[in-house]
């Protein structure tokens, strides 16, 4: 199915679920307006697929093979071979900042190739927080274990990086990463120029239609989600209006 096919299905089925849900007392939605709600509900069943209590299969990104295929399509991989000085702590020798995908959403695995002794060396790669770091310094062995190296995260500007910390006498050769990224709003028609995530589509030729680039299998969630949220804002009297902002916030997916 083209991404114009995409669109159009997605935005036809959106009408039949919304005014159902609506009883076809709400006034009709733009296909601006339609793109918003669908990207919305896209953002949110990804982010809540991470954490594995914020959905009702109680599962997270690798909780089943479901989960693997729902995220395939944006499942990416990067790799960097130029480094510099650590961003975050210079005192720390064996550190380099090395540079993150832009588009990055959420790492899944990730591996650094270091020279030892003459030998490439793989470490498996650790993710750790500032307070984690911190504690980790405190003590009198103030490195990794031996096939490991640390990851902190950082920001440079308008530059994704990270500060990977290994071994005194290792020198960072390759930093692999495997991720999903952000995925592209989801544009179901004419926006009228009007931008979704730097996105727009109508008449000027940096235009683009892109209906929804996840596996299909997600697609029906994704619109239940989107006609919830579309049906929250709509209502606005009383005690209506309270029962809907309780039910939105009930993860749907």
């Amino acid at each position: 199915m083209s991404p114009e096919e995409n669109a159009q299905e997605l935005s036809y089925k959106f009408d039949i679920y919304y005014n159902s849900i609506t009883s076809n007392q709400a006034p009709g939605l733009s296909e601006y307006e339609k793109s918003v709600f669908l990207t919305k509900a896209q953002d949110e069943i990804l982010k809540n697929y991470f954490n594995p209590k914020g959905n009702k299969y109680q599962e997270g990104f690798d909780g089943s093979e479901k989960r693997q295929i729902d995220f395939s399509v944006i499942t990416n991989t990067f790799k960097d071979t130029l480094f510099s000085n650590p961003i975050f702590d210079p005192r720390v020798k064996g550190a380099k900042a090395a540079s993150l995908p832009p588009d990055v959403m959420l790492i899944i695995n990730e591996r650094a190739k270091v020279r030892r002794s003459g030998k490439d060396v793989y470490l498996t790669v650790v993710p750790i927080s500032f307070d984690e770091y911190d504690r980790l310094m405190s003590k009198p062995y103030k490195r990794p274990l031996k096939n490991q190296a640390w990851r902190l995260l950082t920001h440079n500007s308008s530059l994704n990086q990270c500060d990977l910390i290994m071994g005194p006498e290792d020198t960072l050769v390759e930093y692999d990463v495997r991720y999903i990224r952000q995925p592209k709003p989801i544009i179901v028609g004419d926006t009228d120029e009007l931008t979704i995530n730097g996105y727009t589509y109508g008449n000027s030729s940096s235009s683009e239609t892109q209906g929804c680039e996840l596996d299909p299998i997600l697609h029906e969630e994704i619109l239940q989600r989107a006609v919830e949220l579309a049906k929250a804002a709509w209502i606005t009297t009383g005690q209506e209006n309270l029962q809907a902002l309780m039910q939105v916030g009930q993860r749907s997916e």
